[in-house]
């Protein structure tokens, strides 16, 4: 299951910190104050004017809401509690500093993103030449460097000398420590944090980071140590518990990563973030009315959760929603035109209702971003397939299997891939391959005898769904082209046996029916070899073979219409069989409809001009017609 990279996770959560609440001069009234007036019974109109006067320091969740009212809370009560908004604090629009710009840069939080929040917050330094060309090596986008350009610049009144070294020493330190985390040497990384820590011991954000690194390097005891160290440093923080959550599902504790957010929002029900957050938990685990439920709630308190929307979509995908999940999709991906994951989803979203079009323009998209992804790569192959076009498959799958050569199920589906475009050379190879990897993969052994089969490699057929057979005796597909093998060898009366053999397994095998009339017609059994044909065509339609079968059999009982019609319809299906011209054109010669017969018989010797029998029959009836 997708996760957001922790050190785009550890960076937003530098930036968010800078949002945090605080409590006002005149305190609002928190959450379990509200419950305790509708516990003492002022949940009607005069509590409603309380919260009118005092304000609330959270944004009330549905389910609180709910809670209340079941408990006696009155409509206007809780009309007070939806319509009060908390007060913004004075450090909400503290400006940021050079510190925070690199540490937002360097951790790799999107460029759009830190731009937004200069635009919000504006900076309390002039951002010189030299400031603006290091901040777009570290990463900064054009956006992010207009954004610094223009935004408000209020500098503090008193500046400290001192504490502005202090501060350039530490952007450093957070500087070299990103692109180390980056590079995935968490242990360096670690030693910049915490010299910078041994400047700013005191400083939130650099716990954070140090959390987080610790995370990634797997001491997931250290990381709980700097989960507490910020609680201790600022207990309402409601973004810490999102990389302790994290580091827990790193550990594949998804339980415990799912109490971790959980607990945060009883303390903070307010926080998108980790209402989001929680939902990315729960889609480990399946949950899909959870997932629903947490991200509809983080969307009613911040419409532009990027996250939110993507992970509502999938979820909205796996209830049968596809439309839903188009939406929120499309509106992830409105608000972040980068964002890959939402471009996968949305791709085998659109696949799930036949739009393949939609489904390989996304996923294309979703390669610009990550070319090197090998499930999007197949993803796309397989769209491709379904739009016939089975070279564009082909260079897919080839992709796939250049990023991960011993892929067993890359190679098996780029052999179907060429045998779906008839190239059995190409099969072949690609299905040894398979059987390379893994001797004991039953489907690759089928497989490889069809194509051996359609090479008229007879005997080797049968060795491979001998084979298939011997490693799994129920492989009931393994029968029906056991059965093909020996009818190629001529042995009927074998071939009738595998494929009755299968149908006991698999009455509805379409193809186990065609090939028994088949081998009836060749025994000279045709009232029995037609009703296999016919449950064949029932069960398949548009199976051209069985059409020319059908014909042929038909033929034989000298019922001509009924040869024209199963003809016609194998040319419908594939218009250049030889045969399925030669049987229509005698067919036709039998009704007299000698014009017709002559095109007939003219066409399956322009297919295949070697076939003596196709000459004899164009060259009589022309004489006899002209």
């Amino acid at each position: 299951m997708w996760r957001r990279p922790v050190v785009t996770i550890l960076m937003l959560i530098i930036a968010m910190i800078l949002t945090l609440p605080l409590r006002a001069q005149q305190k609002p009234m928190t959450h379990d104050q509200v419950q305790a007036l509708v516990r003492d019974g002022f949940g009607d109109e005069s509590g409603a004017k309380l919260i009118d006067q005092r304000g609330i320091d959270f944004v009330p969740a549905e389910d609180f809401l709910r809670t209340l009212k079941a408990a006696g809370a009155s409509e206007a009560f809780l009309s007070a509690l939806r319509a009060a908004k908390p007060a913004v604090p004075a450090s909400a629009k503290k400006p940021i500093n050079q510190v925070q710009v690199f540490a937002l840069v360097t951790g790799g939080v999107p460029s759009p993103r830190v731009a937004i929040l200069v635009q919000e917050r504006g900076i309390n330094f002039e951002p010189t030449d030299d400031y603006l060309q290091e901040v777009r090596l570290a990463g900064g986008e054009d956006e992010l460097i207009s954004a610094l350009k223009s935004a408000k610049v209020t500098k503090p009144e008193n500046v400290d000398p001192a504490a502005q070294a202090r501060q350039a020493e530490i952007q450093q330190h957070i500087v070299r420590g990103g692109e180390l985390f980056k590079g995935e040497r968490y242990a360096d990384a670690e030693g910049e944090y915490r010299a910078a820590l041994r400047i700013d011991p005191q400083s939130v954000e650099l716990h954070f980071l140090l959390e987080a690194t610790l995370a990634r390097k797997g001491d997931l005891d250290g990381a709980i140590s700097e989960y507490h160290e910020v609680l201790r440093l600022d207990p309402s923080n409601e973004y810490a518990p999102e990389t302790l959550g994290l580091a827990l599902g790193a550990k594949h504790d998804v339980d415990g990563e799912i109490q971790t957010y959980r607990e945060a929002l009883r303390v903070n029900p307010a926080s998108d973030l980790l209402h989001a957050d929680l939902g990315l938990a729960l889609l480990s685990k399946g949950d899909w009315d959870g997932v629903i439920t947490e991200d509809r709630e983080a969307l009613r308190l911040n419409p532009k959760n990027v996250d939110a929307h993507s992970n509502l979509g999938i979820a909205l995908g796996q209830k049968g929603d596809l439309d839903g999940a188009i939406t929120e999709l499309r509106e992830a991906l409105r608000l972040n035109p980068n964002d890959e994951t939402s471009h996968f989803v949305l791709g085998v979203v659109l696949g799930r209702k036949q739009d393949w079009d939609g489904a390989i323009s996304e996923y294309r998209a979703a390669l610009r971003l990550n070319p090197k992804n090998a499930e999007t790569h197949s993803n796309l192959a397989m769209a491709l397939g379904k739009k016939g076009d089975w070279d564009g498959e082909i260079a897919e799958y080839r992709e796939v299997v250049r990023l991960n050569p011993s892929n067993e199920s890359a190679h098996l589906s780029l052999a179907a891939a060429f045998g779906l475009k008839g190239d059995w050379d190409g099969a072949i190879p690609e299905f040894r391959e398979v059987l390379r990897l893994n001797p004991k993969n039953g489907a690759a052994h089928v497989a490889l005898g069809v194509a051996l089969g359609n090479k008229g490699d007879w005997d080797g057929e049968i060795t491979e769904e001998r084979e298939a057979l011997r490693l799994d005796p129920n492989y009931k597909l393994a029968h029906v082209y056991l059965g093909m093998g020996l009818g190629g060898k001529a042995d009927w009366d074998g071939e009738i046996t595998e494929e009755r053999e299968a149908l006991r397994f698999i009455p509805t095998n379409a193809d186990a029916h065609r090939l028994l009339g088949t081998a009836l017609g060749n025994k000279g059994d045709w009232d029995n070899a037609i009703p296999e044909e016919r449950e064949a065509l029932r069960l398949n339609p548009n199976d051209a073979f069985a059409h020319l079968f059908l014909g042929g059999a038909l033929a034989v009982k000298k019922d001509w219409n009924g040869v024209i019609a199963e003809e016609r319809e194998a040319l419908r299906l594939n218009p250049n069989n030889p045969i399925a011209h030669s049987l229509l054109g005698s067919a036709l010669e039998h009704k007299h409809n000698l014009p017709e017969a002559l095109q007939e018989y003219r066409t399956a010797y322009a297919l295949n001009p070697q076939n003596p029998d196709y000459r004899t029959d164009y060259e009589r009836l022309m004489k006899k017609t002209h």
